[in-house]
């Protein structure tokens, strides 16, 4: 069984459409909201982290932006260097499992920014010790005063709709078993999530180092410069290096 059902190439093709009916539509809009909060301007160089089949990357490069994008999963590496190629701009793509990150070479040691959306890290590394060693990583890699975005699930929000009933909902330690009723080319996958609250979120950056932390609201895909919502399902984390 593979570890990462991001390695499962029927999951990988099914997630692959539902992310282009469901999440494509929102991509540009987001690209010019993080443009604006991280600060970035045509040149910058951008670490795109579980960047699947370049969906924000992409829009990135087109607007000026070198990206480096790093993603567990071959099938959607491929992907991405397909569209890439379709649209014309240029992204440096690598593999990688992103809590190996540390272990990988990088043209670039330096990024003017980073980002980690659609819970693509933070939460499904293997808990609240490898996140914390992945946000240590990310900081090292950025400038002076650069900013890093991520996405992750909110636990508030499953503590409400659990009330100690769900029993895939681990509410002692803030975890989500993840497991479809359906085969994936034979095989049955599993996830274990650490969802956190707001504060220990905001904890865990400002362990790492991280300043000026802000978790705002990603509702439907829509990022947008307000608190998250009890009732959100994720959160939108902004974070900045110290100058």
């Amino acid at each position: 069984m593979n570890n990462n059902p991001w390695l499962n190439k029927a999951f990988t093709d099914q997630s692959l459409k539902n992310i282009d009916n469901k999440f494509a539509p929102q991509t540009a809009s987001q690209v010019d909201f993080l443009m604006k909060k991280m600060q970035l301007s045509t040149g910058d160089i951008l670490l795109d982290l579980g960047c699947g089949a370049g969906r924000h990357a992409i829009e990135f490069a087109l607007q000026g932006i070198r990206v480096t994008g790093v993603d567990i999963s071959p099938k959607m590496l491929e992907e991405a260097r397909k569209r890439t190629e379709i649209a014309g701009v240029n992204v440096d793509y690598r593999l990688c499992d992103l809590a190996l990150l540390g272990s990988l070479t990088l043209d670039n040691q330096s990024f003017n920014g980073a980002v980690c959306l659609c819970e693509s890290g933070i939460g499904v590394l293997g808990g609240e010790n490898s996140d914390f060693s992945f946000l240590k990583m990310v900081y090292d890699l950025l400038m002076p005063g650069a900013y890093f975005v991520l996405s992750c699930f909110n636990s508030i929000r499953r503590y409400i709709r659990s009330k100690d009933t769900n029993p895939h909902f681990d509410y002692i330690n803030s975890t989500m078993k993840w497991r479809p009723n359906i085969e994936y080319d034979g095989e049955y996958l599993s996830e274990i999530q650490r969802q956190y609250t707001p504060s220990e979120i905001k904890l865990l950056l400002q362990l790492a180092g991280y300043i000026d932390i802000q978790v705002l609201s990603c509702e439907s895909g829509i990022f947008v410069d307000k608190p998250m919502g009890i009732e959100d399902i994720e959160m939108l984390v902004v974070a900045k290096k110290v100058d």
